[in-house]
């Protein structure tokens, strides 16, 4: 009936039919709290916004505060909520309360699934919504950025992409801080390696999601990971790669502002082409292998090709 176009829930049947619903999502047959996942998605452009409200924050609190066996359905109950949400007033009124109880659970005390899980659905919310709760954004800013350094590899994962989506649409003073605050995390060279290695990757990421607007901080920026490059370890590729992939980005998204740093890119570029990681001295290694000197090549005419479109912007 939830699909009838002219299905519509009256004042009495509506309270039941939600809690209805929301039981059947606690059911221990996988097949029945699925069906009843699937019934949010109709659910609610069939009940009022209080109802629909009333609905995330009961989600949200067994999210964050339910059984084990029921957080997984919450999320993607919540998941399907958000994605079902059409009007602004709607939106509003959900992230009133939805937004800060999510910080908080990316946030405090909680175990790394329940941060994951709140990082997750933030990370939808921000990217559909993220422009309807500008007054939230410095705070939200400063509670992620905190995850950076979090021991967890997944929560630091999930807070790149969560800051990210909130990046887009930052103010340019709260892009700067963003950005600062990163560098100088950078800045500090006796973090752990796998910290180091997740803030560039918060640096590239904030690049691709704010386009051209992070060309003001390149000055910063590139000269400390060109340094990581050329200062790493054999042993830490990683870091390279990211390092590499950042820097690409700032190619493709600002090449006026990158043009000053061109030639350094191509002439690290060039060094790593040639760099071969399972390259050993042993005789029995078939040194002859075309197919790797024309995968090089490909690099190589790709990376060639980006810095040539800077450098017209000189």
């Amino acid at each position: 009936r939830l699909n009838k176009e002219g299905f519509k829930a009256d004042q009495d049947i509506e309270p039941k039919l939600t809690t209805t619903v929301l039981q059947q999502l606690e059911d221990t047959s996988g097949e029945v709290s699925g069906l009843a996942v699937k019934c949010l998605a109709p659910l609610v452009k069939k009940v009022g916004e209080d109802s629909v409200v009333e609905m995330t924050n009961i989600l949200c609190d067994k999210l964050l505060n339910g059984k084990d066996q029921h957080r997984d359905t919450a999320s993607i109950a919540l998941k399907t909520i958000i994605a079902e949400v059409t009007t602004t007033t709607l939106a509003e009124k959900i992230l009133v309360s939805l937004a800060p109880q999510l910080i908080k659970g990316a946030t405090a005390g909680k175990s790394a699934e329940v941060k994951c899980e709140c990082l997750d659905i933030l990370g939808d919310v921000l990217h559909r919504f993220g422009n309807l709760i500008t007054k939230d954004h410095d705070c939200m800013l400063t509670a992620l950025l905190s995850q950076l350094s979090s021991n967890q590899a997944s929560v630091r994962k999930k807070s790149i992409s969560c800051i990210a989506s909130l990046a887009a649409c930052l103010s340019d003073d709260l892009l700067a801080k963003a950005t600062f605050e990163v560098v100088q995390l950078l800045k500090n060279r006796s973090a752990k390696s796998e910290i180091a290695r997740t803030n560039i990757q918060m640096i590239g990421a904030l690049s691709r999601s704010v386009g051209y607007r992070f060309g003001p901080h390149l000055a910063e920026v590139v000269p400390l990971l060109i340094n990581y490059c050329t200062s790493a370890s054999e042993n830490d590729e990683e870091l390279c790669e990211y390092s590499l992939q950042a820097l690409e980005s700032f190619m493709l998204r600002c090449p006026r502002d990158i043009s000053p740093y061109c030639e350094s890119i191509l002439n690290l570029a060039l060094e790593y082409i040639s760099y071969d990681p399972n390259f050993t001295d042993s005789m029995e290694e078939d040194t002859d292998d075309e197919a790797q000197d024309e995968e090089d090549d490909e690099y190589l005419i790709d990376a060639l090709t980006v810095i040539d479109k800077c450098y017209l912007f000189t």
